[in-house]
């Protein structure tokens, strides 16, 4: 049990205390049922002794609910709220350094010192073009507006030109073949460069690919671990009763104003200003816990006092309705004086318990037993005078004075009735073990 609950239950018994003294002075007056008051004057006694135990639990120096245990609590979540707020900083600040130099880290350009590197490429194909071109001329290629599927038999310079024709028509040829075959072999110089180029390209894209997936998993991490922060911070808060405004429902009001966490709801959904609230919160409890443990250890002891002085009033009640019985069972015509006198020394004595004790409840529930004896023994005085009247008063010859008229009221075993007004009731009470049942 917290010692909030403590608290609470503390405050269910004092009220519920109240109205039993209110039933306990109904039932000494108004009522005719002695069962029932001796069962009151239980329960009283019973809720001064949950109260003794609830204000040990307070005090206890290791018990659960006591106050010492409310500070290590408190001290336990301050030491907590502080740890959680340097882990949310350093991670807050790693997450924003990532995110800003991210954001402004510039394209490197090329150092103009560094020398790049070089590939050398030659051409060949071209002179074998060049000495076909300067045979043939340029308006004889398919360049020119001529069509290349003209027939052989189109041409018969060619074909008529003799032996130098041949033999020119066939070293063009040759020509080309050579410039073709050259041609073919640096095309394939220049795939090799451009495959070693896309080879490469894929591998920065790869790298690039990677490097960015690592930036963003450490971006993640640190937004993990921020959640995590701002969720254990959530639950410290709520173990704490400061709630967040758009997710808080309505709380009862807390035992004790000073105590009172409503304050702590309020419309301000910031985690930061809540977490500095809860800071101010807690220095301010383990303040108010600190300077109010002698107070309830004062409690305590006046509890206890009140505890014992109500059940030495009870036996000295109950002693004085065994007194009285036993007197009417061994002599019914016991003398009213000699009842008065026993009812009188009980009055006496819960008199002083009342004048001593500082408790409010303790005196009003003395203060309705002391004024139901009173009554009962203002009906016992008419006879309690006439007793002195019968007396024999020897004097000068031994004259004897009777009284000459009966008594108002005849105290003997017959006819001697106590009403369950009365704390003389003739029933014995049976003692319970049941709880009191308090009001929830």
């Amino acid at each position: 049990m917290h010692m909030d609950d403590i608290l609470r239950r503390k405050a269910e018994i004092t009220a519920y205390l109240d109205t039993l003294v209110k039933t306990h002075r109904r039932y000494l007056f108004d009522v005719q049922n002695s069962d029932m008051l001796d069962q009151l004057r239980k329960d009283v006694y019973i809720c001064f002794n949950d109260i003794c135990t609830l204000n040990t639990m307070l005090t206890s120096s290791d018990g659960e609910g006591s106050i010492k245990q409310e500070l290590e609590r408190l001290t336990k979540y301050s030491r907590k709220i502080e740890k959680l707020e340097q882990q949310s900083t350093v991670a807050r600040d790693a997450l924003k350094r990532w995110n800003d130099e991210s954001e402004t880290t510039s394209q490197i350009s090329l150092e103009e010192t560094q020398a790049g590197e070089t590939y050398t490429f030659k051409t060949n194909y071209r002179q074998f073009l060049n000495r076909y071109l300067d045979n043939v001329g340029i308006s004889n290629t398919s360049v020119a507006d001529v069509s290349r599927d003209t027939p052989a038999t189109s041409r018969p310079e060619i074909r008529n030109d003799g032996t130098s024709g041949r033999k020119s028509s066939l070293q063009n040829i040759s020509l080309l073949r050579s410039a073709s075959l050259q041609a073919q072999q640096e095309i394939q110089q220049l795939k090799s460069v451009l495959a070693t180029l896309s080879k490469d390209q894929a591998f920065i894209d790869h790298e690039l690919q990677n490097q960015q997936n690592e930036v963003q998993s450490v971006k993640a991490a640190f937004t993990n671990d921020l959640e995590k922060i701002q969720r254990s911070q959530e639950k410290l808060l709520s173990k704490l009763n400061i709630a967040n405004g758009k997710n808080s429902k309505h709380k009862d009001i807390a035992l004790f104003a000073r105590f009172s966490t409503a304050g702590a709801e309020s419309n301000n959904n910031n985690l930061s200003d809540r977490l500095a609230y809860a800071k101010d919160y807690v220095k301010a409890r383990q303040e108010i816990l600190t300077a109010d443990l002698k107070t309830y250890k004062e409690d305590l002891r006046r509890a206890e006092s009140t505890r014992s002085s109500w059940d030495e009033s009870l036996e000295r009640i109950r002693s004085l309705e065994e007194s009285l019985r036993a007197m009417l069972i061994e002599d019914p015509n016991t003398s009213p004086l000699k009842l008065s006198t026993e009812i009188s020394t009980v009055i006496s004595q819960l008199q002083d318990t009342n004048a001593s004790t500082t408790s409010d409840t303790l005196k009003m529930c003395l203060g309705n037993e002391i004024e139901i004896l009173k009554r009962a023994n203002e009906e016992l005085w008419p006879s309690a005078e006439n007793d002195f009247a019968k007396g024999r008063i020897e004097s000068n010859g031994g004259i004897t004075i009777s009284g000459a008229s009966p008594p108002k009221i005849g105290i003997n075993k017959e006819n001697i009735t106590f009403s369950s007004r009365s704390p003389f009731s003739s029933n014995k009470a049976n003692v319970s073990a049941e709880k009191i049942q308090k009001k929830e």
